[in-house]
């Protein structure tokens, strides 16, 4: 009696539904841990959108990733023994960031294992800005969340006194006629930067040509975070004094820093417009 013959169909998809549930299995449960900490915390509010934006730069990339796929290289084992290898030491150290961001570095091996390296170097922007939507860890976010309080707090006393305002800053704490300001870790404009940071890479990425130019514009995300971010605590000052101190709550003071955020934003599309302009335009 002849056996069903297995349709090649499932035959080739076999592999990588194996794969697929290997790699669910592995950071699943890592994946969502992330996922809470986007939801629960907004300076990281962001991370639901890098996911999405990598996957519709893979998409519109889609034809020439097609045409570029060479089949297996097996450097890209290495890459992924030594993602797998960070995971590890992630796990026994407890240390979240590395077993999340093993994860991007096995997807990039991957790519190179099954397709070769033509189409990893072209889709190697979209894998490793999923960076971008892992947490910091706790010692990199401390030790720049404080410095960037104190030059915050300071900008934001000097604008004031422009105004006309008088006022005395005591570390990250401005004192107000009426009121005092205590620049706290959530208006150290770490949340603006990592924002900035994450929108002037897509902007590079679609405007500009040239690796330099790019490099420069993700620059640029920092001094314009720090300066928009004293700009808010300026503005928060002002109405404070002005209005009262419910301004520094609720709607208004989440409407001051949206627009603060946007003019952050129309900032660095300016400078990708300036930097655009002596060359041609973006490749693609």
């Amino acid at each position: 009696m002849s056996q069903p013959a297995v349709r090649p169909g499932f035959s080739q998809a076999l592999p990588w539904m194996l794969c697929a549930g290997a790699l669910i299995w592995l950071y699943g449960p890592t994946c969502l841990a992330m996922a809470w900490v986007w939801a629960d915390d907004p300076n990281y509010s962001h991370g639901f959108l890098v996911p999405l934006i990598s996957a519709w730069l893979l998409w519109r990339d889609r034809q020439e990733l097609a045409r570029l796929a060479a089949g297996p290289d097996w450097r890209g084992l290495t890459l992924v023994i030594a993602a797998l290898l960070v995971y590890l030491l992630g796990r026994l150290g407890h240390e979240l960031f590395l077993q999340r961001a093993s994860m991007v570095m096995l997807l990039w091996g991957l790519a190179v294992l099954l397709w070769g390296w033509p189409l990893a170097r072209r889709a190697a922007f979209a894998i490793w800005y999923l960076l971008l939507m892992i947490p910091w860890p706790y010692v990199l976010y401390d030790s720049l969340a404080f410095p960037l309080r104190l030059l915050a707090a300071e900008l934001a006393g000097g604008a004031l006194r422009l105004l006309g305002l008088p006022v005395l800053v005591e570390g990250n704490v401005i004192h107000l006629p009426n009121i005092v300001l205590n620049v706290v870790d959530a208006c150290s404009g770490i949340r603006g930067l990592v924002s900035l940071l994450a929108a002037g890479l897509i902007v590079g990425r679609l405007m500009l040509p040239g690796f330099w130019r790019r490099l420069i514009l993700a620059l640029l995300a920092l001094p314009a975070a720090v300066l928009t971010n004293a700009a808010r605590i300026t503005l928060a000052g002002v109405l404070a004094e002005r209005l009262g101190p419910q301004t520094l709550d609720g709607l208004m003071h989440d409407a001051v820093g949206w627009l603060v955020f946007m003019s952050a934003f129309g900032l660095l599309c300016l400078a990708a417009w300036l930097l655009a302009r002596p060359g041609r335009r973006a490749a693609p």
